[in-house]
């Protein structure tokens, strides 16, 4: 899959990033 092989070798920063990204774009999870 396209997203576990960006997501897998991704480094912690970029991961980091996208995590805020998406906590940014749904607190709901939190």
């Amino acid at each position: 899959p396209v997203g576990t092989r960006i997501f897998g070798p991704v480094p912690r920063e970029l991961r980091g990033k996208q995590h805020m990204k998406i906590i940014s774009l749904a607190p709901e999870v939190l």
